[in-house]
Parts: C-alpha cells; sequence; structure tokens
C-alpha cells in the first residue's frame, strides 16, 4: 500500500484554475452506436497499462493481464451521463506551484482526447469539475511519459505512475477523482530514489490494494482483473 507523504494530510484551502480546455465534435449517431467506439478506445488505453513500459510498471499487471478484454462500455447504461460531472482533486506535495494537465475522454464531446490544466499551489490542492468522462488520466491517456505537472521552475514531472482511470471502475459519475503529486517514498517506479516527485493517479493507488476497487466489475459486471498485487 501506498504510504502517502504526511504533508498531503495538511493540505492548503482548495484553489482552482483551468485553462486550455479542447473540445471536439459530438459523436453522430445514437447511444448504441457510441458504446463500442468508448470501448474500443478504453480497450487502447488500458493496453497502455502495466508491465515494464506501461502506466504504473509492473505493479500493475493486473491490468495488462486482464483489463484490455474486459473494458466494456458495451450500451448506453455504461457511458457518461452527459448531464453529470467530474470533480477531479489534485494535490501538489511539492515545495512550488505546479500546472498539472489533466487529459479526459467524455464520449459526450467525441472521442477525441480532451486536456486541461488545473493550477494547483505549493503544499495545496486545488479542484476543477469536468463533464463526466469515460477516461481520465495525466499529460496523455496514451502516452508513457508524458508531462503529468509542471512546477514552477519548468522541471517537467512524467505520467509513469498516473495510472488511467476508467467509469464504472475508478469512479461514477457526480464522484471525485484524485491525482496527489508526493515524494515517491516507497519507491514505486524502482529507481532507487525516494526522494523524488511522482505522479500518483487515485487508480494506481487502489489498484495496488487486495482485490481493487468496486470488485474488479465493469460495463457488463464480468469480473474484470482477478488477482494482483497483494493476493
Amino acid at each position: 500500500m501506498v504510504r502517502l507523504n504526511k504533508m498531503m494530510l495538511m493540505v492548503a484551502a482548495a484553489v482552482s484554475s483551468v485553462a486550455g480546455c479542447m473540445n471536439s465534435a459530438a459523436i453522430p449517431g445514437n447511444d448504441a452506436d457510441i458504446a463500442p467506439l468508448v470501448s474500443a478506445k478504453a480497450t487502447v488505453v488500458a493496453e497502455q497499462i502495466g508491465g515494464a513500459q506501461g502506466f504504473g510498471g509492473m505493479l500493475m499487471n493486473g491490468y495488462r493481464d486482464h483489463a484490455p478484454m474486459n473494458m466494456g462500455f458495451q450500451n448506453a447504461d455504461d457511458l457518461a451521463d452527459p448531464n453529470a460531472e467530474l470533480t477531479i482533486r489534485v494535490q501538489n506535495g511539492a515545495t512550488q506551484p505546479a500546472t498539472c494537465h489533466v487529459s479526459f475522454v467524455a464520449s459526450f464531446e467525441g472521442l477525441d482526447e480532451q486536456d486541461i490544466d488545473v493550477e494547483v499551489p505549493a503544499n495545496g490542492e486545488a479542484t476543477v469539475e469536468i463533464t463526466c468522462a469515460e477516461i481520465v488520466g495525466m499529460g496523455s491517456l496514451e502516452t508513457l511519459g508524458a508531462a503529468a505537472c509542471h512546477l514552477a521552475d519548468g522541471q517537467a514531472l512524467d505520467n509513469v505512475m498516473t495510472v488511467p482511470g476508467f467509469l464504472g471502475l475508478d469512479y461514477q459519475c457526480g464522484q471525485t477523482h484524485e491525482f496527489v503529486l508526493t515524494p515517491d517514498v516507497d519507491d514505486l517506479d524502482g529507481d532507487g530514489d525516494k526522494e523524488e516527485l511522482i505522479m500518483l493517479s487515485q487508480g494506481m493507488q487502489m489498484h495496488m490494494l487486495n482485490g481493487g476497487p468496486m470488485g474488479h466489475r465493469h460495463g457488463d459486471g464480468s469480473g474484470m482483473m482477478g488477482p494482483h498485487m497483494g493476493q
């Protein structure tokens, strides 16, 4: 289990600043037509998770081995509610402000990846509400090593440990999904540096727990990822 730095428990009052949101054209057709397209997109993202060259590294082998074939989004009931919102909370354990780059796919607005910048104060947090989305990540949903955040001094922090989250697995519409910028005290990336800053997603943290979130169920309700770390 991840031991978050204690300063993350003493964050400042929430501050939110948003910029750079890119909208794409809505997908034509009805929800029955859209669901398989969203499922295909989610599968592509899931295939980037786990393994030596994937989001979350070897700790996320449960994703790598099981997720791509079980992503769900088979019908309209699996899709994000276009009238609902999703709250994104970003916590910053660095001693300087950070600009963090939230990426997401909300099928109501199209299948193209969208992005929004969130300004987060030093040792603080920020929240922003977006349209409820089927997939949420940092930097890029498909590009390992893309910048998840930039610190005020220009330093870029990658998204290697920022495992993308999925609707119905990691969160529901109307809930809050979190990202945490924190020292890598557990050396999750295995490079021996326990003082460097890394960006963790709530999905990464939950899927390192026994059984993972929501009983590993998604889409049509079939079991998703089976046993992984700790079992």
